[in-house]
């Protein structure tokens, strides 16, 4: 509009053309007003309230002398790390009955507190173009009917009341509905900067809303998905609509659609991604019809597991549904959609997913129309198999385009397939309350079914101790093209010099940053078919796969000739081309041979790569879901989690997320084996609830003593041959510490239970009710389809951010969110991580409030998309606390990182490197609201956590160190801070070289800590008075302060010789440090006179890959970046990032976006465009792992006087050097883990 002449624009009111119209714009403002209502805890009475815990007492009895369990953590469970390894929780300990607080505003008067249609019958004077009748409850009890019609609404009684919006008739009707509205508007300003309404609230959690709780037998729908206003689960297909598409024919063409160019794949993944989503829609509305037509007839026969219950053709569409196994089975292998129905073998299974691996490509997943073209459901005991089986149909195979509707709501509304539960209640209202007849039933009930429970346990066993053939191995294609990567790059380091040196640099470098206890992490033996072998040479690891390749190069070439005729059979000509083109050597094997060789890296390269990456923190899972996500991207199959466990000796916050999942997975086989026991549907809340007692309950002695010691151990025995028959791996006694509640939300997520919110007591023998277990929903897999394209430029931007070019960062996020949002729209999962990205590296151009726009849109998307605890939003809300921390709006920072804090305790619990960053984070945060002494205490547990997980030298536990060491500066305890300053020193230098800037940070800082604790020495001889240190009074120094202490006209030329005075400065610092090291401790004894004034900032340098500074580029290192004062009034400083736990930190250093001379402003980074506008639309709100983002922080005034002193005292070569420490000074902030790299690949 501002490219227009000076004109009038009027705005006209549209006409509700549609019924559907004027119920949309009602269902929008219940939608708005549900948050005061929907996720409110109900008030029960409290002789009911109590009646759990009075009978959970009555069970915490003695326990059997040979079963001592440790003390009881926070959570309600036991810890998978004993507690003298465990972080404090500082704040109250979180509860589950709290987990939709977040959300709720129940202390607000609702505005509406019911509406609800009525018969138009009863309604004088009906008129043409009325739709329907509402009569409104508000606020105040005044019941209010409102018609609408095509004109709006308007008003039924004596007073006639019209207008176009029915938020405006209530407010012109009711002052009390206008005050109680306006106060619900004060509350989202205050919920997020930005007070963005709610959009369509979703119930897609394991925990169901608390109103639910109340009333099992009927699930209030949330408004977005309430039928009655025209809501739905979102998804396509829903009516049947496409159940006669031309599947095979369209999967056909797409599969020949031009992909050459960037434009033609950019096409050609936008018709797959609608193709797949709408198939992916109707294939599990399909099979979920399906499993309940089994449920509700006679079909339901117990038969043989494999035997096919029910088959039905709709189209080009095969449902095959069938009975789960009532055994617990060992499922081995990979479960590749697409050939399980095939009659394929695993070995074949196994050799064309190598084969796909080997020869993969961008068009890996589109071409896969196999693959592409199946979808598996499970849901109440059934598992129904979906595929394309149709002909091409040869007309139209020819064509080249695929006619398919857009998505509608550009996305917003894709399948919630939580809404597609089965309510497990029936309508019962002494079950709901408790009552005494009822509750007799159950018990009696819960008697026959841990019965059940027992007896499946019981057969697994004997079957276990009967047949130990281990399982035959498959192979994943992802392993495939992990495996071509390694060995490209292991040809391109053998160019120059000899293989063995370049391998050996080589994986020096990928150590480079740990512990000692990780130093040899990538040289360990290897146990070739879980046999103990000799220890072999250091540097067998990162030859062995490249020399077996190149073992048989020699062969005769009839061999050869007839190991490649037989990849051509196999394989097509475009793949064979391909793989011979890789430069691998791998055309020239046969089949089999390749087997081997994969087997063996997988053995001996790939595993052990994960675990280096685990202990460097490049990736950082919180999870099984995130654990999951890494190890199938790279391959890695799940049953090599032990494995996993073994290389991880030394990082027992790794060992607790897969011992946690290995248990969760064989949970999931007893939960999956005693639902397909149960023959009616309204058992199951029962059978459920006692089989979740049995595996997750204590072991007591109350009345049956001996039989629940019984069951204690029939449990621990069977679990130890599980877990030994299937990962590998002999439980000890981990059992004792495990976290149940992680356990129990890993369960219901893979079995798809719904429960009530409610604080379960772990240590009682029956923890779960009946009424606990609300529903089940179906549990889907697919592959997914993505813009390969997109994904590289996300990859690329990253890469960019890491070595500080922030401009190319920029280009290549803005680049990267363009295609996301052409391929899969503006509400998909990789678009919110599309936005995420960006976000980050806007924060690093200091772009603050534009940061805080995408990661809210971010947010907002995977709120609806993924759930509310899932891994990526988590990272979310820690990301939008830091932005929200920038942007000086410290209460609502606080509020989103307690939020991440709340989420991380049910995941990975507190003994975890991202909760200790995420400590960190909360300290400057309280900080910033003068809490130093809380602030204090989070330093000081981070710190132990780092020690302990990584070890007393790794990097990320220098970054602690230097935390504290700048706390206690700020608190004028001088001393103490040249102490842990030279410890972090010590660490940076042994890590990272003298050359590395962060080392010259470190000895940067402790030049200043022994000059400030000189002159406090000399103060105190003298008795000079000591100036103000408080942290509160000073504030944040604004950009055109800071610049007054830093030379406008310093020549970059003197970096050079800077450079050199700050590397000697070290090497001679080295030598001083090495006997203060040996003394210093973490257990508390250095805060004794610190602990009543505290607070802190972190230099985030500690945290980057060490890819992130390049020493032989001083044009990227010789610069200070400060943040254009219309955004904040912080100078920044430099960092690195990955992807799942994503910093978010400004770069202090960039070659492509800082001036030659210090001081000299960057150029301001407009607001990025997509699409050549803005993006905005309809749902501004709304924009989808880690977590905790690092936030910059600056220092009080008077640190930079006084450095400016120092500065003034110094020659004139070491003047340059002041002046960088000036910077360093400036350059401050909070410190997180690393984010993984995978976040935007496809999940399986």
């Amino acid at each position: 509009m501002v490219t227009l002449k000076p004109c009038l624009l009027k705005m006209v009111e549209e006409e509700y053309a549609e019924e559907a119209e004027a119920v949309a714009h009602v269902r929008r403002l219940v939608d708005i007003v549900a948050c005061t209502s929907r996720f409110s805890r109900p008030k029960r009475p409290r002789s009911q309230s109590s009646s759990a815990p009075s009978d959970s007492k009555a069970k915490k009895v003695n326990r059997p002398n040979n079963y001592a369990l440790p003390p009881a953590p926070s959570d309600g469970g036991t810890t998978p790390i004993p507690e003298n390894l465990d972080m404090a929780a500082i704040h109250p300990t979180p509860k589950l009955s709290e987990f939709y607080d977040f959300f709720s505003f129940s202390y607000l008067s609702p505005p509406i507190l019911n509406l609800r249609k009525c018969d138009p019958k009863d309604v004088e004077g009906w008129r043409d173009g009325d739709y329907f009748v509402m009569q409104i409850k508000i606020c105040n009890g005044k019941l209010i009917q409102v018609v609408a019609s095509i004109k709006g609404f308007y008003t039924v009684g004596k007073h006639f009341f019209k207008s176009h919006s029915l938020l405006d008739l209530l407010q012109n009707l009711s002052q009390a509905f206008a005050n109680a509205y306006e106060s619900l508007m004060k509350a989202f300003v205050g919920h997020n900067k930005f007070g963005n309404l709610p959009y369509g609230f979703r119930a897609n959690t394991w925990l169901v809303p608390p109103p639910v709780a109340e009333c099992p037998a009927n699930f209030p729908s949330f408004p977005s998905e309430d039928e009655e206003w025209g809501g739905n689960g979102g998804g396509q297909g829903r009516n049947g609509e496409y159940d006669l598409r031309p599947w095979a024919t369209d999967f056909s063409i797409l599969a020949s659609l031009p992909c050459k160019t960037e434009e033609e794949r950019i096409i050609r993944d936008r018709k797959a991604f609608l193709l797949h989503s709408q198939f992916i829609d109707v294939s599990i509305f399909k099979a979920v019809a399906a499993i309940q037509h089994v449920m509700n007839s006679r079909l339901n026969v117990k038969g043989h597991p494999d035997s096919v219950l029910h088959e039905h053709r709709t189209g080009d569409l095969s449902i095959l549904v069938k009975h789960d196994s009532e055994d617990v089975k060992l499922e081995c292998g990979v479960k590749v959609a697409g050939h399980q129905s095939s009659g394929m073998t695993t070995s074949e299974i196994a050799r064309r997913n190598l084969l796909k691996g080997i020869t993969a490509d961008e068009n890996v997943v589109v071409h896969d129309t196999s693959a592409l073209g199946t979808v598996i459901v499970r849901h109440c005991g059934y598992t129904a198999i979906v595929s394309v089986v149709g002909d091409v149909k040869k007309e139209k195979s020819g064509a080249r385009d695929i006619e398919i509707d857009d998505q509608p709501d550009g996305g917003a509304n894709a399948l919630n397939i939580n809404g597609l539960r089965v309510l497990l209640h029936k309508s019962s209202p002494a079950e709901v309350t408790g009552g005494g007849q009822s509750n007799q039933s159950n018990l009696i009930d819960s008697k026959s079914s841990r019965c059940l429970v027992q007896r499946v346990i019981k057969e697994n066993l004997t079957k276990l101790e009967e047949n130990s053939a281990a399982p035959e191995r498959t192979i994943r294609w992802e392993l495939g093209s992990c495996w071509v990567q390694y060995l490209q790059k292991q040809e391109t380091s053998t160019d120059a010099t000899s293989k063995g040196l370049a391998n050996d640099q080589e994986a020096e470098a990928a150590v480079k940053g740990l512990g000692k206890q990780f130093k040899f992490l990538k040289k360990r033996d290897k146990k070739p078919s879980n046999i103990s072998s000799t220890v072999e040479k250091e540097d067998n690891d990162s030859e062995l796969c490249s020399e077996d390749v190149k073992s048989n190069l020699g062969q005769e070439s009839n061999v050869e000739l007839s190991s490649e005729m037989e990849l051509k059979h196999l394989i097509s000509k475009e793949a064979f081309s391909r793989l011979e083109q890789s430069g691998t050597g791998l055309h020239l094997k046969s089949a089999e041979e390749l087997i081997k060789m994969a087997c063996k890296y997988y053995d001996d390269i790939a595993l052990p790569k994960l675990v280096t990456d685990f202990g460097s923190l490049e990736l950082s899972p919180v999870d099984g879901c995130t654990l999951t996500d890494f190890m199938h991207l790279r391959g890695l199959q799940m049953h090599s989690l032990g494995r996993v466990v073994e290389l991880s000796e030394k990082l027992p916050h790794i060992q607790s997320l897969c011992i946690h999942e290995m248990i969760t997975r064989a949970f999931k086989h007893v939960v999956k084996a005693v639902v397909a026991s149960v023959e009616k549907i309204e058992d199951l809340p029962v059978v459920i609830a006692s089989t979740l007692n049995f595996l997750l309950g204590s072991c007591g002695v109350d009345v049956n003593a001996s039989s629940a010691n019984d069951d204690y151990l029939i449990k621990l025995t069977w679990l130890r041959k599980f877990l030994g028959a299937k990962f590998g791996w002999k439980l000890k006694d981990e059992f004792q510490h495990l976290r149940k509640l992680s356990v129990l939300r890993g369960l219901c997520y893979k079995i798809g239970l719904e429960l009530v919110p409610r604080d379960y007591d772990m240590e009682c023998q029956e923890p779960f009710r009946s009424c606990d277990i609300i529903s089940m929903y179906p549990v889907c897999k697919h592959v997914g389809c993505s813009s390969a394209d997109g994904r590289t430029l996300l990859e690329s931007s990253k890469i960019a951010l890491d070595k500080g070019k922030l401009e190319d960062a920029v280009n290549y996020g803005t680049k990267a969110l363009t295609k996301m949002i052409a391929v899969c729209g503006p509400y998909h999962r990789t678009t919110a991580s599309a936005y995420s990205l960006l976000a980050v590296v806007l924060y690093h151009t200091g772009d603050f409030n534009q940061a805080a726009v995408y990661q809210q849109k971010a947010l907002d998307i995977n709120e609806r998309e993924l759930g509310l605890d899932h891994p990526d939003t988590m990272k979310s809300y820690g990301d939008l606390s830091v932005f929200y921390y920038r942007l000086q709006h410290m209460e609502m920072a606080l509020k989103y990182v307690n939020r991440a804090l709340f989420l991380l305790h049910f995941t990975c619990g507190l003994s975890h490197p991202n909760t200790a960053a995420t400590y960190i984070n909360v300290a400057m945060m309280e900080e910033g609201m003068g809490n130093v002494h809380v602030a204090l205490r989070y330093l000081h547990e981070a710190l132990k956590c780092n020690q302990r997980l990584l070890g007393a030298d790794h990097i990320q536990t220098a970054a602690s160190y230097h935390a504290i060491a700048i706390a206690l500066s700020l608190m004028e305890a001088y001393s103490l801070s040249v102490q842990h300053e030279q410890t972090t020193l010590k660490i940076r230098q042994a890590k990272l070289g003298p050359d590395d800037l962060r080392t010259q940070d470190a000895a940067a800082w402790l030049e200043y800590f022994e000059s400030k604790a000189l002159e406090q020495q000399e103060a105190a001889r003298t008795g000079t008075p000591k100036p103000d240190a408080s942290i509160a009074s000073k504030g944040h120094l604004s950009v055109s302060d800071l610049l007054n202490y830093i030379s406008p006209d310093q020549d970059s030329k003197g970096s050079d010789v800077q450079r050199k005075q700050r590397r000697s400065k070290v090497l001679q610092i080295s030598d001083k440090t090495h006997d203060t090291r040996n003394n210093l401790q973490t257990d508390g004894a250095v805060f004794v006179d610190a602990t009543d004034k505290a607070t802190a900032t972190v230099d985030i340098n500690e945290i980057g890959t060490l890819s992130s500074i390049h020493p032989e580029e001083p044009e990227e290192t010789d610069n200070i970046y400060s943040i254009e004062p219309t955004v904040t009034t912080e100078v920044v400083e430099d960092t690195t990032s990955d992807e799942r736990w994503q910093e978010a930190n400004s770069k202090g250093r960039s070659g492509n976006a800082t001036g030659k001379k210090y001081g000299r402003k960057k150029p301001v980074f407009a607001k990025l465009k997509v699409n050549g506008c803005e993006y905005s639309n309809g749902r501004e709100s709304g924009s989808r792992r880690d977590i905790i983002s690092p936030v910059g922080k600056t220092v009080p005034k008077n640190i930079i006087k006084e450095m400016q002193t120092v500065k003034q005292s110094k020659s004139v070569g070491s003047k340059c050097n002041s002046s960088k420490l000036q910077q360093n000074a400036c350059r401050t902030s909070l410190v997180t883990c690393r984010r993984n790299k995978a976040e935007n690949s496809n999940r399986f």
